[in-house]
């Protein structure tokens, strides 16, 4: 079970839910969060166990530019604001 939290820009307010360290453990395989500068959006990508690409593309857009990114270090990918925890806590399987 993946534990998410909720972020949210200081910025400009785009919210989302996203793994703190970035990658996790779920039950369908690994899965570790991008930043897509194509479409300007965080998405997760899952990999099934044993079975990490050696090329990742935006599972929304198909863009071949993303580049790792979590909560903590990564920055907003509408304005590049920072992004802050809000409390909010969610578990995924």
């Amino acid at each position: 079970m993946a534990i998410y939290k909720e972020y949210k820009c200081e910025g400009c307010g785009y919210t989302l839910a996203a793994n703190p360290k970035g990658k996790d453990m779920v039950m369908m395989g690994e899965t570790e969060t991008f930043l897509c500068p194509d479409c300007k959006e965080i998405v997760d990508v899952v990999y099934p166990y044993g079975e990490k690409p050696e090329k990742v593309v935006c599972p929304d857009c198909g863009g071949d530019q993303i580049q790792k990114w979590n909560p903590i270090k990564g920055k907003c990918p509408k304005c590049g604001g920072n992004m802050k925890a809000t409390g909010v806590q969610m578990c995924l399987d």
